[in-house]
């Protein structure tokens, strides 16, 4: 019976470190996307948690491990956006449309932790800018398997260097986020837009 009080204790107490956590994350995110990865100060993240400085640092020793943290998680959410079930062969096109319409939303949802990255990647401690360099060059490499798939069942044609295609996408998609959040555009306008940069980028590579 003890043992059992104790194992249930445990759970709970673990749980509750969990949504500890998760609350500083979800505030860390915030502050770095609203203050910038050099103006954020741990003083304020923890406001924005509703827990002390001293809470922070028992879960994250430093600030940078924190922030390698909070974009590790951001980043991760990515990777569902690459997914293996879709068959590439069989619909290379319509593939396309969702990757640029969720991988677009994904953008405009964080798109001030976006423009903060885009202003501050230089100055990043080494350790995370390696993570996000190893990230990147995973997602990419996913996103050139089913380019790879679709282009050995002859709906791509050969010649062409996937890596650097598979690089275009993102590239357009963000210029698209930033270009439409700086000056504005309707729902209607940014679909046509979408559309737009999917069919340029399957036309070019299509056989």
């Amino acid at each position: 019976m003890d043992e059992d009080v104790t194992s249930k204790q445990s759970r709970v107490q673990n749980g509750s470190v969990g949504l500890t956590r998760k609350r500083i994350l979800a505030a860390a995110q915030d502050v770095f996307s609203r203050d910038g990865f050099q103006g954020a100060t741990t003083r304020e993240i923890a406001r924005e948690a509703g827990v002390n400085e001293v809470t922070i640092f028992r879960h994250f020793h430093t600030r940078e491990e924190l922030l390698h943290a909070t974009l590790k998680q951001s980043c991760a959410s990515l990777d569902a956006l690459v997914q293996p079930e879709e068959n590439w062969r069989e619909d290379l096109s319509g593939c396309l449309e969702r990757f640029v319409r969720e991988l677009y939303a994904h953008l405009r949802g964080k798109e001030a932790l976006v423009r903060a990255f885009t202003s501050e990647a230089p100055i990043l401690p080494e350790p995370t800018r390696r993570m996000l360099q190893e990230f990147m060059l995973r997602r990419r490499a996913l996103l050139v398997a089913c380019l790879e798939e679709a282009q050995r069942a002859g709906l791509v044609r050969t010649g062409i260097d996937l890596s650097a295609a598979a690089d275009l996408i993102p590239d357009a998609v963000r210029s698209a986020m930033l270009r439409h959040t700086a000056f504005g555009d309707d729902l209607e306008s940014i679909a046509a837009h979408l559309k737009g940069i999917t069919e340029i980028f399957y036309q070019g590579i299509k056989a």
